[in-house]
């Protein structure tokens, strides 16, 4: 079966992002929430692999020439159990921390003590530095919260041997490579110790458990674990479609392909594909007018004089005239009648009395029209017929 070994210095952390309303937060790419002046993120963590304190590392992208400021609490509402992290008070960490703008990550003042089997929030409220009034157009891209463990405290590093390890950690800065996403090749010295740190926090190597129908094999790369995925799928264990994509399954994810006019992003829902629809849109793309409107995409009202509900969604022709009309908008009578069907004149289109009506034995004319000055009906009269 295959093997991994896993990078210690960034474990996988499930991201649940919500603003302080509980609504969701628009994802804006691969990997980043676009979080607005005030709002916030909580980050589940459930997945730490061996009790040790971990310092917090945040990952972000500015949009603009501001700093920011990061109000971070880790809490969990079980209490911890390992002699390493149980004895430690208090069960919740307060920190506030400056993210410049010049820089892409920060790593918090304080490790905190995590421990496996236990449920953690990492909770944060992101603000611009140094002003009072929030402004609800400011934004800052959040890319990743990451879990860098203090190696020190493992087992192997203790000792005359160990201070060997540490000190190749340290000269080749090992470790630090982590902090940037995505992170550089490891030097062949680094991917020898960060293996061995894999091994000792996970006891031993990992499998690869590559999902079946998102990756190409069950192979995956020694570094890391990430297995090869088909189109438009991601995750290390490739299992869940991109950004953008959906309809997970054996050949992959398909892209949403959102209309840039008639969509509020370009993300759709996982499974149905369905995009956000800008009013007046309809469609799994929002790429046509909603029924009753043409002309995509400055969508405008069909105008069928009241006598059709839809018209062509292209040349804005209604379809399906009633009441006897005909016409691009509905607006005359059909062959046998007579009448002005536009809207607000009051009137309608009445049968042709020729001298029947159309579709009756006696009906002998094709067309008909009132006389403007004396108002009577002028039949137009079919082959064969004469009137009076």
């Amino acid at each position: 079966r295959a093997k991994l070994c896993r990078c210690p210095a960034q474990l996988d952390v499930e991201e649940v992002v919500r603003d302080r309303a509980g609504r969701m937060v628009t994802w804006t790419g691969l990997g980043f929430a676009r979080v607005r002046d005030g709002a916030g993120l909580t980050f589940h963590v459930d997945n730490v692999p061996y009790p040790m304190d971990y310092e917090l590392l945040l990952r972000y992208e500015p949009e603009s020439a501001e700093d920011w400021e990061a109000v971070v609490s880790v809490s969990s509402r079980v209490l911890p159990t390992s002699s390493r992290c149980g004895n430690l008070l208090p069960s919740e960490q307060m920190y506030r921390e400056i993210l410049p703008h010049s820089q892409r990550y920060v790593l918090l003042s304080r490790p905190f003590c995590f421990e496996p089997s236990t449920p953690y929030e990492v909770t944060m409220r992101l603000q611009r530095a140094g002003v009072t009034q929030r402004h609800p157009g400011a934004f800052i891209l959040i890319d990743s919260l990451v879990l860098l463990p203090r190696v020190s405290e493992l087992p192997g590093f203790h000792g005359t041997e160990a201070a060997a390890r540490q000190e190749e950690l340290e000269r080749y800065q090992c470790l630090e490579v982590f902090r940037m996403a995505p992170p550089h090749p490891l030097a062949q010295a680094c991917a020898r110790l960060v293996c061995s740190v894999s091994a000792l926090m996970h006891g031993g190597a990992l499998p690869c458990q590559c999902d079946p129908q998102g990756s190409r094999s069950s192979e995956c790369q020694v570094q890391g674990g990430q297995c090869e995925c088909k189109p438009h799928v991601i995750g290390r264990r490739c299992n869940h479609c991109a950004p953008g994509s959906y309809g997970f399954g054996p050949l992959g994810c398909s892209p949403c392909t959102c209309s840039p006019e008639g969509s509020v992003s370009q993300l759709c829902d996982k499974v149905s594909g369905q995009c956000r629809c800008q009013p007046g849109t309809v469609g799994r793309q929002c790429d046509q007018c909603q029924p009753g409107h043409w002309g995509f995409p400055a969508c405008r009202p069909c105008q069928c004089n009241g006598h059709a509900e839809e018209c062509d969604p292209r040349t804005g022709t209604c379809l399906r005239c009633r009441d006897h009309t005909s016409g691009r908008h509905c607006e005359r009578c059909q062959d046998g009648y007579y009448g002005n069907p536009v809207l607000g004149s009051g009137q309608q289109c009445r049968p042709c009395p020729c001298p029947g009506y159309p579709g009756t034995r006696h009906y002998h004319g094709s067309a008909c029209h009132a006389d403007d000055e004396t108002h009577h009906i002028v039949c137009v009269c079919a082959p064969g017929y004469a009137g009076e």
